[in-house]
């Protein structure tokens, strides 16, 4: 296909004989040269398979490592789980034995966010390659904020010295019986998969903190189960905090006109400044008095009345707003730690209320 290679795999129902509409693929760069084998796809399917209880049969061959940590991978799943996930059969047509990688790159994730800028200024003299793909969180078809992104985040790595690999996938919609917030995990170790003959290690940037880990897709006791000869996943940055995070990274003036968190509009290098996850983020900014610098949000201030107005539908969201209220209190931002607490127990009065009613 020109400058870019497309790697997909037809998925083929074995009771009805049938194949899916549309294959499972991924895109990328053609100079990123991706393998052609199957272990990508096998992660990419397994927690869907996992869920409907159907083996994976795979028409080729995989790592002899690689299919002995799915399997504790599995167990990991179904023990959390247990009413969700079953564990699986996965039967290759055969088993190979990789020789132990000769390829010296580091690569991280990549997605503009907190996390990943986390992990990417603290090991930037490290790295070699950082991977950016559309189809995670952010939908295929913006594609104009796409375009805004991929060039902006290019021009910062190639500053840095780093390959920078923008691709995109169907795989958010293809497995979408299964919650993103555990489909995610298996994405993104998918992707890596597909350049472990170019790096020796991969870094999954951190989304929370030791000691305070859901059960979820993406965990530092779940991505080193699929590392093999030829690469070495990392779970990275959960020893700090989101404020924590972005008091390192502010200091950097590269993120200041690049940091996005918000992934539903397509409004390129800005956040929308008003969903959840945007607001939390303006208020971790706060926090360490940063909010202004940073020109991806449109105000440099807080509104304490959306603060005050946050739902916090998810365990997610309330451990976040504690977490928040902790950093407000150690650096004597009352008025945000009250704004916070407030929308904390306004959201416990409504349970409460809607329980006794019921």
């Amino acid at each position: 296909m020109g400058d870019e290679v497309l790697v997909s795999s037809g998925i083929e129902l074995r009771d009805s004989g049938r194949r899916t509409p549309e294959p499972l693929w991924f895109r990328f760069p053609a100079f990123a040269k991706p393998s052609g084998d199957c272990d990508p796809f096998v992660v990419a399917l397994l927690l869907l398979a996992m869920q409907n209880g159907e083996d994976i049969e795979v028409r080729g061959s995989l790592s002899r490592t690689f299919h002995e940590g799915l399997d504790r991978y599995q167990r990991v799943f179904q023990g959390w789980f247990p009413e969700r996930f079953k564990l699986i059969e996965v039967r290759p047509d055969n088993l190979r034995d990789d020789v132990p990688s000769k390829a010296t790159g580091k690569g991280a994730a990549f997605s503009g966010g907190v996390d990943s800028f986390y992990t990417f200024l603290t090991l930037r003299k490290q790295l070699t390659h950082t991977i950016f793909m559309a189809g995670f969180d952010m939908p295929i078809n913006l594609t104009w904020s796409i375009g805004e992104l991929t060039r902006s985040f290019a021009t910062m790595m190639k500053d840095s010295g780093i390959e920078f690999i923008a691709g995109s996938t169907n795989i958010r919609t293809f497995v979408n019986a299964v919650d993103w917030t555990n489909a995610h995990g298996p994405a993104l170790l998918a992707t890596a998969l597909f350049f472990k003959h170019r790096l020796s290690d991969f870094y999954i940037p951190s989304s929370y903190t030791d000691g305070n880990y859901p059960n979820w897709g993406s965990h530092p006791e779940l991505d080193p189960l699929l590392s093999s000869e030829s690469m070495r996943f990392v779970h990275h940055g959960s020893d700090l905090n989101r404020v924590q995070k972005l008091e390192k990274i502010a200091h950097e003036p590269m993120t200041w006109d690049r940091l996005r968190v918000c992934w539903i509009q397509d409004i390129g290098l800005k956040n929308c400044g008003v969903c959840e996850k945007c607001i939390r983020t303006q208020v971790a900014l706060d926090i360490v008095g940063a909010l202004a610098k940073y020109t991806t949000f449109e105000s440099g201030t807080l509104d304490h009345s959306r603060i005050r107005n946050l739902r916090h539908r998810t365990h997610q969201s309330r451990m976040f707003a504690r977490e928040l209220m902790r950093e407000a209190i150690r650096r004597g931002k009352w008025r945000v730690w009250s704004s916070l607490g407030f929308s904390l127990l306004r959201r416990e009065m409504f349970h409460r209320t809607h329980a006794r009613r019921t």
